[in-house]
């Protein structure tokens, strides 16, 4: 058998057997294949073709039956097969480079595409956060001017049920800023805040407690008795009889508010300090007229109370102009 200078890319591939083949296993192979592709057998592909693969299979036989160019083939085989797989592997380090790259890339998108909903959030919140603001200073406005209309409404009620002038009034009487206050006598110590009374009764928290409830006080003194002490009894002279009056209204019924003189009976007293059972003439003529002691005036200007957020300076008609600005740009937009 001859020598070929032409080299087959896998001489083992065209005679169908394994890189380990012996000469005989080489032959065999070589004796069918030539049956299955000798041109004088084959009728399907043209002659020159046929005779081409016919050609190249004998190549290939022979260089198999040669064993230094088998061994070389086998090296250069085995080689190309070494090549190929370095190639699979960097092929296939690349296709997962590239795959993780994608998978940066799609989570870096889901970052800014979350990024930007809470920015979208954000931004939702802070225009809900601003008409919510813009509808409670409309609510506050609103509020200020009812409690303002309220207010006045209140004055001229009070105004038209109160007497404008005392004129028509009898006068007050000298006991007519005068009760007597009564409380039980296991309760001298937190009224006195001593065990005994102190020297002025005017700093004692009974009678804090009755200025901080109904007015301003000019005396305060202990009734003495020869019964036996299971109540004290307290003459206590106001600045005003309508402070007077407003304490008595309370304080014969135990309807007192203050923590402290809850469990106190408050009456009018007479010049010996016995509570005595007529009411003023001054009072008994505002009753008669309707007048309660929320309402009855002082005998000076007395200092008007507002409502919470409602001040003697307050411009009205400006909070006014403001709120129909508001109303006005609310239904604009």
């Amino acid at each position: 058998m001859g020598t070929s200078t032409e080299r087959l890319p896998d001489a083992y591939e065209l005679l169908d057997v394994d890189i380990d083949a012996t000469e005989a296993q080489i032959r065999t192979a070589y004796r069918k294949k030539s049956l299955q592709l000798h041109p004088d057998k084959v009728k399907d592909v043209p002659p020159d073709v046929a005779a081409d693969r016919f050609h190249r299979l004998t190549l290939a036989y022979e260089e198999l039956l040669n064993p230094a160019t088998r061994i070389r083939l086998a090296q250069e085989l085995q080689q190309e097969r070494e090549r190929r797989q370095r190639r699979s592997a960097f092929d296939e380090r690349r296709r997962a480079m590239a795959a993780d790259l994608e998978e940066r890339e799609e989570r870096d998108r889901q970052a800014r595409a979350m990024r930007e909903q809470r920015l979208r959030e954000r931004e939702l919140r802070i225009v809900a956060l601003r008409e919510e603001g813009r509808t409670m200073r409309i609510q506050r406005h609103e509020r200020l001017l009812n409690e303002w209309q309220a207010h006045a409404q209140q004055e001229t009620a009070t105004k038209s049920a109160t007497p404008e002038s005392p004129a028509n009034l009898p006068a007050w009487g000298t006991l007519d800023t005068t009760v007597l206050v009564r409380f039980p006598f296991e309760q001298a110590a937190e009224m006195w805040g001593a065990i005994e009374p102190p020297e002025s009764l005017l700093d004692t928290p009974l009678a804090v407690s009755l200025q901080d409830s109904y007015g301003p006080l000019v005396n305060v003194r202990v009734r003495t008795t020869q019964k036996k002490r299971k109540e004290i009894s307290v003459i206590v002279v106001f600045e005003y009889g309508v402070h007077a009056w407003r304490a008595v209204h309370d304080g014969m019924q135990l309807r007192c508010t203050h923590p402290l003189l809850q469990d106190c009976w408050i009456g009018w007293s007479d010049e010996s300090g016995k509570a005595r059972s007529d009411i003023p003439q001054r009072i008994a003529a505002w009753m008669a007229q309707g007048v309660t002691p929320a309402q009855a005036p002082l005998t000076v200007e007395p200092v008007k109370t507002m409502p919470h957020d409602i001040a003697a300076n307050f411009d009205y008609a400006y909070e006014a102009r403001t709120l129909e600005r508001m109303r006005q740009a609310a239904g604009m937009a």
